[in-house]
């Protein structure tokens, strides 16, 4: 489907189910914003309302880019219509004039003359970069493709889901960084005593990252500084309205041209490179170490800060309550929970496949190894439609943490490198049924002598289900 006829169908849906009169289409955090924290908040705000309606990847940055330069422009002429009072925006009556304008737009561009000459202004831009402007995971015209990726989060039956995740393919077009080629971003967020810390990092911390000085040049500073100013941020925020929640995080900058990849974290949740190799060198975990209290070192800087570490239900705790030992807010555990993260900066290589992130919601439910194969199956099962396998491994993962009911995680699958033709048949990366059976019954056994007995039946039930399945596939 070409860009025009997907924005023509967007805004077809779009004109048939707005409620023009909803006071809260999205939630509104309960913290005031500054100046400088309101163009991230806008970004996310129009991301998130446009994602409701579905919107094409080839209109989202687009419309985004509109409603900022206009509500910008609404807040220099007449800042009190935008909720300034002091020198802060009130979040709510700001909101209202973010969605009022993605609203204004939207309808504006129902005339063909004006979507027209919006898309004639986006192909130049798409005509340099190719490989990394197709709308999501989606061919287009069979020979090229955008930065393939598929994520969702899984609640079960917790009251409330903290966990976040953001995927921006469109990353140094919808910022306008200093990147010198297409560059996407991933996050995912695992929140913790609210949802707050997680939905402020969530729309902050990348954009406090391409606003260091050493962004893109120096990746390792750059990632220190924004998580250290989003940490801070977030914390005096708690000041002022009582937030004690906290989040920890893991994000990437995917750079396909120069084929880099950029990680850093905060806490438990994980990231991990898929390869073309069968066996032990199946996986790179990039996130090493998590940052545990069940960490000596990690348990060490605490009490070298004056913090205390307590063993309680079953693992170390920072003053007996948090299992993370870094996060992005928690500013009653400051200085032992530290917002300082860990960086991995890896250049790809043909062998790698695919990045997995997740929150620790999955590695609690399912390790490297299950996670990986249960991806290369579902590539196995659907070869000429990524969309499809990545959906289908979505599909089991949630029957999978559905049997442990108080798991909440979000999980992120982006492709390393764009796929070609010639790689688009993996049937090689899982071995023939009899062989690739046997392995899963071998590393079965060797886990359950290792972890518990609820993850060691999880695993037996994951790797049944996969042999099962696999006698359709042709």
């Amino acid at each position: 489907m070409d860009p025009l006829e997907q924005a023509r169908l967007f805004l077809d849906r779009f004109q048939a189910n707005v409620n023009l009169e909803d006071p809260l289409p999205i939630r509104v955090p309960v913290y005031n914003l500054k100046h400088d924290e309101i163009e991230p908040a806008i970004i996310e705000w129009t991301r998130t309302y446009l994602d409701q309606f579905e919107c094409p990847q080839c209109l989202l940055t687009p419309i985004t880019r509109i409603v900022l330069n206009a509500v910008l422009k609404r807040c220099e002429e007449n800042p009190k219509s935008c909720g300034y009072v002091g020198s802060e925006y009130k979040s709510l009556q700001f909101n209202h004039e973010v969605i009022s304008r993605v609203n204004t737009t939207c309808m504006e561009l129902l005339d063909n003359v004006r979507l027209n000459n919006l898309l004639a202004t986006m192909r130049p831009q798409q005509a340099m970069d190719e490989p990394d402007s197709a709308t999501n995971g989606a061919h287009d015209s069979g020979h090229s493709m955008r930065p393939f990726y598929v994520a969702k989060g899984f609640k079960n039956k917790r009251r409330t889901m903290e966990d976040r995740h953001v995927c921006l393919p469109d990353f140094n077009k919808l910022f306008l960084t200093r990147d010198t080629e297409p560059t996407a971003f991933y996050g995912v967020y695992d929140g913790h005593g609210g949802q707050d810390a997680a939905c402020f990092a969530a729309s902050h911390l990348h954009y406090y990252i391409a606003q260091s000085q050493h962004y893109p040049h120096d990746m390792a500073q750059a990632f220190q500084e924004g998580f250290l100013k989003t940490d801070h941020l977030f914390c005096g925020k708690g000041e002022d309205f009582f937030l004690n929640s906290g989040s920890t995080a893991v994000v990437c900058f995917h750079r396909i041209a120069s084929r880099q990849i950029d990680v850093a974290w905060v806490g438990d949740s994980q990231a991990m490179i898929v390869k073309r190799t069968p066996g032990s060198n199946l996986y790179n975990q990039l996130v090493h170490p998590t940052h545990s209290p069940n960490n000596p070192d990690e348990r060490a800087r605490i009490k070298a800060l004056g913090g205390a570490v307590m063993f309680w239900c079953g693992s170390f705790r920072v003053n007996g309550q948090l299992a993370v030992s870094r996060a992005i807010g928690n500013r009653q555990a400051k200085p032992s929970v530290s917002a300082d993260p860990g960086i991995s900066l890896n250049k790809l290589t043909d062998d790698d496949l695919f990045l997995v992130m997740a929150s620790d919601g999955l590695w609690e439910a399912c390790n490297e190894y299950f996670v990986s194969m249960f991806v290369l199956y579902a590539l196995r099962k659907f070869p000429n439609n990524e969309l499809q396998s990545a959906n289908h491994a979505f599909h089991h993962k949630h029957d999978a943490l559905s049997l442990r009911q108080t798991i909440a995680a979000s999980l992120l699958i982006t492709w390393a490198l764009p796929p070609s033709p010639q790689q688009s048949d993996f049937q090689h990366l899982i071995q023939e049924k009899p062989l690739w059976r046997h392995e899963f019954q071998c590393h079965v056994r060797r886990t359950t002598g290792e972890r518990s007995s609820s993850t060691a039946w999880l695993e037996q039930h994951l790797a049944y289900h996969l042999v099962a399945s696999s006698s359709s596939v042709s």
